[in-house]
């Protein structure tokens, strides 16, 4: 369990999530006025393995986060799409135990005198507790009352848990945070090497570039292609597989050989060279 962190919140956003397979997308972000504080716990673990007298290994587990966020008063949009209460025809909102499973969100907030004005995003957050119901007298003095909502913000079945703006974040992209939801840019999967038999790339090979070019009055040439460490490498020569260090058979014209290269948690870059035998 980590260290506990209490915020006085602004700017609180709700952007609902749809997931389809390992696919996630976001509605825009609807804000939440009358946002008090957000507590929340740090979920994981630190599990030492001693051996030999010492730490010999220490596994460290990231689950995310939980804990309350307090409201003035909970939306009514909130509680139809988020709680999913159902409204009737009357506008009058009905809730049910036949909720089969939460409907997840992203959470953006930032903190209310931070010098940086840092923005956050949660990207897997669903309400665990409801908000209570309670009221209580009118006194001498009046105290207003808030909604107190449990939430887990938990990992993303792809890993993605939590961003934040920095010191060094553009305007750009600081300002247009409550636009849409911020999703972190994915260094590119890349090839090592790119060699089409002796022919002449154009331009010369750099695994930055994916579009080449070259010409051949070869009947066939050897295609072979290798990626950085980790990847994956699959070519395609006119639309068939074909298998890296062996020949391709040139049609008259032009040819179209395709790369695709993957790697777990990186974007899957595709390599075209355009070959053309006279």
């Amino acid at each position: 369990m980590g260290n506990k962190i209490k915020y006085n919140l602004k700017n609180v956003h709700v952007a609902l999530l749809t997931e389809n397979g390992s696919s996630y997308s976001y509605d825009t972000p609807h804000a939440i006025p009358g946002a008090v504080n957000l507590s929340l716990d740090a979920e994981g673990e630190d599990a030492p393995f001693y051996a030999d007298g010492i730490v010999y290994f220490r596994a460290v587990t990231n689950n995310g986060y939980s804990g309350e966020i307090e409201l003035a008063m909970v939306p009514d949009w909130f509680r139809e799409y988020v709680l999913q209460e159902e409204k009737d025809t009357n506008s009058v909102f009905v809730e049910k135990n036949n909720i089969t499973s939460p409907q997840r969100f992203a959470l953006l907030f930032e903190f209310d005198g931070d010098v940086n004005c840092i923005r956050h995003v949660l990207y897997y957050c669903a309400v665990s507790t409801r908000p209570a119901l309670s009221s209580r007298t009118k006194e001498a003095s009046i105290e207003p009352g808030t909604e107190t909502l449990t939430i887990s913000a938990d990992p993303r079945p792809d890993g993605l848990i939590k961003s934040r703006t920095g010191d060094s974040t553009s305007g750009t992209v600081y300002n247009a945070w409550y636009d849409s939801v911020y999703l972190p840019t994915s260094t590119p999967a890349t090839l090592a090497s790119l060699s089409i038999g002796s022919l002449t790339l154009s331009p010369s090979f750099s695994s930055t570039t994916t579009a080449y070019t070259a010409s051949t009055s070869n009947a066939t040439d050897t295609v072979s292609a290798v990626g950085a460490s980790g990847t994956t490498v699959s070519i395609k020569v006119n639309g068939t597989t074909h298998t890296s260090g062996t020949a391709a058979t040139w049609n008259a014209g032009s040819n179209t050989i395709a790369i695709t290269v993957s790697k777990s948690g990186f974007t899957t870059t595709t390599y075209t060279v355009t070959v053309t035998k006279s």
